[in-house]
């Protein structure tokens, strides 16, 4: 199974992530993004006969599939790890598209999902203020970039939904990681 969890900055990706790599002890895998940057994490669940794997790096604040550069190198890593188990994936960038990417999951038909997370546009834009606060980012902060993804992403939602090509899940941040679990654990 390949699940791509969306949402726009603030929305809680990457927090959903590292809280399935801390509680399973998600091991670093160093690879095509060099020996300081890991390109997946290999994590082994209880109930879930095959191993999981997130790409991309969290030794970052904005971690994911956004510290995969060239974008292509996402398609090459997807391939790789979902034919040794299944796949777990979080960036900004791919929340915002289909492209490549959804081509790549409707060939795993409804072993693909795209998980959505359901923080409000309030609530987003109240996470990004509140971490570059925390940073000391002194920039002045406007959330119209944020809306416009936000948008993005929802109508994105609707119409992959009504395409039916890909399983569309709904994911809250207080029990995303559990929800996403639940998913693996129904796989084939």
């Amino acid at each position: 199974m390949i699940v791509s969890v969306r949402g726009t900055n603030g929305s809680g990706k990457s927090t959903l992530v590292r809280t399935l790599l801390d509680k399973y002890k998600g091991v670093p895998i160093y690879g095509l993004l060099g020996p300081r940057r890991p390109e997946a994490y290999k994590l082994e669940i209880l109930g879930i006969q095959k191993p999981v794997y997130i790409l991309g790096s969290y030794h970052v604040a904005s971690g994911g599939c956004d510290q995969i550069q060239p974008y292509d190198l996402i398609l090459d890593l997807l391939a790789k790890y979902a034919a040794l188990g299944h796949v777990l994936f979080e960036g900004v960038i791919v929340s915002s598209s289909y492209g490549r990417v959804g081509r790549l999951m409707e060939t795993f038909g409804k072993e693909a999902v795209m998980a959505f997370l359901d923080t409000s546009l309030e609530q987003c834009i109240a996470n990004v203020q509140k971490r570059r606060d925390t940073k000391q980012d002194a920039r002045e902060f406007d959330p119209a970039n944020l809306t416009t993804k936000y948008n993005q992403i929802m109508k994105n939602k609707v119409k992959i939904a009504e395409e039916g090509k890909l399983r569309v899940e709904h994911i809250t941040m207080k029990l995303g990681s559990a929800q996403v679990v639940g998913f693996l654990r129904g796989a084939k």
